[in-house]
């Protein structure tokens, strides 16, 4: 038997049951193209009158529908159900068993090549349903596997523990350097449109009418040579640190794609240069050059957050990246610290946007407007992780990363991470991680937990037994209770209040840098918080209904809970487990209150020095990796370019002709019309714009390229 479709045909082999080819069959763009047609059937004839035999036939129809449904959900949950730590072998098994052509929704339609491989390989007996090799959506990852590629230069501990640079004993340090990297795409290119639009036919967000096809791409890949004057602005302002920039693009140049990379190549901007020296400061990859093996698979991809889900694998020689848009632009001079030092890690901005979602609602329940489904599903996942509490959303400029905190971020989230590099465009699911999102608040609850494991798993567990006895249980109520003294309020309304006795670090940021040898910030210097200061989760904490029975267990306080055997509760991954996670105000508060009577660094939360090396080291690693800096937004100059006339009036008239300036701004294309004379006048109102802004010829471009 065959079945066909428009463009499809393929046999259905022997060793595989009608259920099973049907389940592989059910991708939403083939199945309303599917007919059968079988020779000499007795229904075409006209012998099947009986209407008890139409009866029966029509019941064993539905029957056999409702079953392959079944089967397929089970199916599907199968196939994304593996065990992490055999994720890599997973995905290289799948990549090796049979090329595929993805065709969305997670649909696969295995290739000529592959069909005869798969003829040619004994088929694997069906495995039955089992509660184990599950892909999750979380895991945890330990500490000591999470720094193995931290290296410690030797002034580390002093500087977390004290919160003190002894530049006369380690020297002065080396101000670093930072890639800048593009996710960029030239959406006028008909070379791209080429490979772009099968693609789109083929898309689960495709319609009848064609309607997603002709309104998505309206304003999503135009480009008004916005790359162009951000790459001039990096060469003016950020000169003196730039490690590389780097241009992450489409591959274009065949009739289709193809993923050998045949006749293909990638997607360059016809200005930019192309010698020695240029391709020396600005490397062009393309997605297959820098995509995971597994990820691979996937390409090609038109959507950014899935290409921002594999930027950590973009080979460079530094750790510290700003990931930018093309419409974002350096408007003043930089200083490294900017974006990061190695003193107080990477800079974050966050807007007032706040998400705490605890459950996956209803359809009607996702928010469907830019990124808001996106940060909705990864403020769950968050959640599920680290415990639920309110997560800002980030401001919309460059992003500053660390390459190992991402890939470690990612790693954390198996599944959404393998399924977010899989969507092809952006909306196919509303389930998709957000990169960004996700890396920023990991980075901040990385270094908040390390704290807690720090002296609830290390410092209190003074035996290392375990479990917090009675004695390590006084101990440890003994340390907080100064803090809880200090900072204690029933007053619900506001946050606990600021210790008379910590000094505000993030108020001594740019002194301290200086004395270290670093050039202080120039533009982001509104400084909200510094992880010296503690996690920025505990900032704004209200401790006003502290508990030692809630925060700690039932009891916690008392000899007798524990005078004839051991609680469980009291075991230290179980106290862990509880303020890390299950109440992750109490985990706050308590951290506040550790603090509130140390003047400068964290020491009250380390490991001992002596007593626990091993412990101590591994920590301070941690801390070196996740350690970050919240910046105010107010440098920063965000428009949505909706007209000429809107765009002449809030950009020319009131800003650039009355000299106003901004450390860092972002024009973002919201031009919903395919009119050829109104984007062509937007066009001539941003190149006064550009022009006004960042004039003169970079030393990247063709001395040929005209606008």
């Amino acid at each position: 038997m065959v079945w066909k479709g428009e463009h499809l045909s393929i046999p259905l082999h022997q060793s595989q049951s009608p259920i099973e080819y049907s389940v592989a069959m059910l991708s939403p763009r083939i199945l309303p193209r599917l007919f059968i047609k079988v020779p000499n059937s007795p229904i075409e004839q006209g012998t099947f009158t009986s209407r008890r035999l139409r009866r029966i036939l029509c019941l064993t129809c539905l029957f056999a529908l409702v079953w392959v449904m079944v089967e397929k959900r089970w199916g599907a949950a199968q196939s994304e159900g593996q065990n992490y730590s055999t994720l890599e072998l997973m995905r290289q098994a799948a990549l090796e068993s049979n090329p595929s052509q993805w065709v969305g929704g997670g649909a696969v339609v295995m290739s000529q090549g592959g069909e005869e491989k798969a003829r040619s390989r004994p088929k694997p007996a069906k495995e039955e349903p089992t509660l184990y090799h599950v892909l999750p959506d979380v895991i945890r990852i330990p500490f000591d596997e999470a720094v193995q590629d931290v290296k410690l230069d030797g002034w580390e501990d002093e500087w977390f523990s004290s919160g003190r640079y002894n530049v006369e004993k380690n020297g002065p340090l080396a101000e670093p350097k930072i890639d800048f990297v593009y996710n960029w795409v030239n959406g006028t290119d008909e070379a791209f449109k080429d490979i772009r639009h099968p693609f789109e036919l083929e898309s689960p967000l495709n319609d009848r009418e064609g309607k997603w096809i002709s309104e998505h791409s309206i304003n999503r890949y135009r480009d008004w040579d916005e790359l162009r004057y951000s790459l001039r602005s990096l060469d003016v302002y950020a000169k003196g640190f730039i490690n590389k920039i780097q241009l992450l693009v489409n591959s274009v140049g065949g009739a289709s794609y193809e993923k050998n990379g045949k006749n293909m190549r990638p997607q360059r901007p016809i200005w930019l240069k192309d010698d020695e020296n240029t391709n020396r400061h600005v490397q062009v990859l393309n997605h297959e050059s820098f995509f995971r093996e597994q990820e691979k698979a996937c390409l090609p991809t038109f959507n950014s957050l899935s290409i921002e889900s594999q930027i950590f694998m973009t080979p460079s020689s530094t750790d510290q990246l700003v990931a930018l848009s093309d419409d974002m632009f350096l408007g003043m001079p930089h200083a490294a610290s900017d974006f990061y030092s190695p003193l107080f890690g990477h800079t974050m901005g966050f807007k007032a946007d706040h998400y705490n979602v605890k459950r996956l609602g209803g359809k009607d329940s996702i928010p469907s407007f830019g990124e808001k489904p996106f940060v909705y599903y990864t403020s769950y996942l968050l959640n599920h992780r680290f415990g639920e509490r309110n997560r800002h959303v980030q401001a919309h400029f460059g992003h500053s990363v660390s390459r190992r905190v991402m890939e470690e971020a990612m790693a954390s989230f198996p599944q959404p991470s393998a399924k977010g590099a899989c969507e092809r465009f952006r909306g196919e699911s509303k389930f998709q991680i957000y990169p960004w999102f996700a890396s920023f608040h990991y980075t901040i609850e990385r270094f908040r937990e390390a704290l807690i494991w720090s002296f609830i798993m290390s410092r209190s567990d003074a035996n290392s037994d375990g479990y917090l006895d009675w004695t390590e249980r006084q101990h440890l109520l003994e340390a907080i209770e100064p803090g809880w003294r200090l900072l204690s309020t029933k007053d619900a309304s506001k946050p606990a209040a600021q210790s008379p006795v910590r000094e505000r670090m993030y108020y001594k940021l740019p002194q301290i840098l200086q004395k270290a040898g670093l050039q202080p910030p120039k533009v982001n210097v509104n400084i909200l918080w510094t992880s010296l200061d503690g996690p920025e989760t505990i900032r704004n904490i209200k401790c006003n209904d502290f508990s030692v029975d809630k925060c700690f267990g039932d009891s916690f306080a008392s000899s007798l809970s524990d005078a004839t055997s051991a609680n469980p509760d009291f075991s230290a991954s179980n106290i862990f487990s509880r303020l890390s996670y299950q109440h992750p105000q109490c985990g706050d508060c308590l951290l506040k209150f550790m603090l509130a009577s140390q003047p400068r660094g964290l020491e009250p939360l380390l490991p001992p020095r002596d007593a626990k090396p091993r412990d101590r080291e591994v920590i301070v690693k941690a801390l070196k990796k996740y350690q970050h800096t919240v910046i105010d937004t107010d440098a920063m100059k965000f428009v949505m370019i909706k007209d000429a006339e809107q765009a002449e009036t809030e950009l020319l008239e009131r800003t650039i002709r009355k000299g106003k300036a901004f450390g860092q701004w972002c024009l973002n294309d919201d031009v919903m019309t395919e009119s050829a004379e109104q984007v062509g006048r937007v066009r001539d109102v941003m190149a006064q714009v550009f022009e006004g802004l960042w004039p003169g010829r970079g030393r990247w471009e063709r001395d040929e390229y005209d606008l």
